[in-house]
């Protein structure tokens, strides 16, 4: 279950409009991406700012022993959130790693006023709705070129690299499927908190742009495939990548999976 705790009782009701924005916009990270589905963060909604922690309880330290599926995770759902922050015209300054004495805490969503709803951001929170990792065929052709130039840029709009691979680059790959493969400077966490953010942007342009998507976690899961490596950029790092293709047959379905619902933290109570 995915946890939102609002500070001192009643305060949520009292903050009105605010606090119930901030609120509604956090619903939207229930769609975002995560390792296994664990969902492993918790957000806390302080009058005029979210709060978004690592919930390390979630861990699955088999498959992710340092910890970097759980803050891509969390990437992606701080992006799913800045998306529905954008598209209603909620205005956020954003503190990454703001110096709290809580190590967990990640992110700062400080709320600034009403501002002009981003462009495309309303195609992006639409996306989030409908989008699912999508295990169909890709046989419906190639993706063109001007699609990947637009995932490419939506990863480096949000401070990650990316490039893209086909399939007639890779042996034993389906041809009509191409790769986004996000990389970073480096392998801190806030590298992979950035790679995360990059994963939710791909994936929502890419369904915005009508194309079929799934995250392909296992390509960068040895840590020896997270080396830097003849990459378009020397010294960068490959984090995650997704697959990208045009949708497979009529009447096919995508694969989906049940979303966690949201409680509050116990002693805490929903917002009016």
């Amino acid at each position: 279950m995915v946890t939102i705790h609002y500070t001192a009782g009643g305060v949520a009701a009292r903050a009105g409009a605010v606090s119930r924005s901030l609120t509604q916009a956090t619903f939207a990270a229930l769609s975002a991406p995560s390792v296994s589905d664990t969902q492993p963060w918790r957000w806390r909604i302080n009058e005029d700012r979210i709060e978004l922690y690592a919930d390390w309880r979630r861990q699955l330290a088999d498959i992710d022993p340092d910890g970097r599926l759980l803050l891509i995770s969390c990437g992606a759902a701080l992006h799913h959130t800045r998306v529905a922050l954008a598209a209603e015209g909620v205005g956020v300054d954003i503190l990454r790693f703001p110096g709290s004495s809580d190590p967990d805490l990640l992110t700062e969503l400080r709320y600034t006023g009403p501002v002009e709803r981003a462009p495309r951001s309303g195609a992006l929170y639409r996306a989030i709705a409908v989008r699912r990792s999508d295990q169909r065929p890709i046989v419906g052709g190639f993706v063109p070129g001007r699609d990947l130039t637009l995932l490419r840029e939506a990863a480096e709009q949000v401070g990650a690299g990316a490039y893209t691979l086909t399939g007639q680059e890779l042996p034993g790959s389906v041809n009509e499927t191409a790769y986004v493969v996000i990389t970073t400077p480096g392998v801190a966490r806030n590298d992979w908190l950035t790679a995360g953010e990059a994963v939710s942007a791909v994936l929502l342009t890419a369904v915005a742009a009508g194309l079929a998507t799934a995250s392909v976690s296992d390509v960068t899961a040895i840590a020896r495939h997270r080396a830097p490596r003849r990459l378009p950029a020397a010294g960068r790092y490959p984090a995650a990548a997704i697959r990208v293709g045009v949708a497979g047959r009529v009447g096919d379905r995508p694969v989906t999976q049940p979303r966690a619902p949201v409680v509050p933290a116990p002693g805490t109570q929903e917002p009016s």
